[in-house]
């Protein structure tokens, strides 16, 4: 991996195309044999996704239960 994608354009994408994205990232390390302290782009990227997520599931309307 040797690019950077960044929050804004992680964005748009759904909850699932982010998670698939993220295994996808580490699977390629894991396919190159390297650990994702060897790709610091890599690293930052998970990050980037993880914030994504987060702000998504924070936004994500709780259902109402009675």
């Amino acid at each position: 991996m040797a690019y950077l994608i960044t929050q804004a354009e992680l964005e748009p994408l759904t909850e699932t195309e982010l998670r698939q994205k993220y295994h996808a990232i580490l699977s390629d390390l894991a396919s190159r044999n390297l650990n994702i302290d060897d790709c610091p782009l890599a690293k930052i990227t998970l990050q980037n996704i993880l914030h994504v997520l987060a702000g998504k599931r924070r936004l994500k309307p709780l259902a109402l239960c009675f």
